[in-house]
């Protein structure tokens, strides 16, 4: 195995992760509840940037159901957050599987 290459290989790696996660920072997902009662935006990195809430959704009498719609639009959010960094992530490491196999690991 020729080390100078491995690390060659890990080097572009590492600068290649490091593009992704600035791209996943700078994308938006959105997750919503209720029919769009609640809106949750999302980064692709997974940070909560925006709530949008439909007045309608808001009741005194029913913080409950708010409460759910909210953590259900969240989660919807997060999920979709998820599934962008998987495929951003995995077009980043595309083409290092010849790493020794030390692909895997990244």
């Amino acid at each position: 195995m020729n080390i100078q290459k491995l690390m060659k290989e890990a080097k572009l790696a590492q600068k290649k992760m490091a593009e992704a996660q600035e791209r996943l920072a700078s994308i938006s997902v959105e997750g919503s509840a209720g029919g769009g009662l609640v809106t949750v935006t999302a980064t692709g990195d997974g940070a909560i940037t925006k709530i949008k809430l439909d007045p309608s959704a808001v009741d005194p009498a029913d913080i409950d159901l708010l409460e759910d719609l909210i953590t259900a639009a969240v989660n919807e959010a997060q999920r979709k957050s998820k599934e962008v960094q998987e495929a951003e992530m995995g077009s980043a490491m595309g083409g290092l599987g010849g790493m020794g196999g030390l692909g895997g690991l990244f």
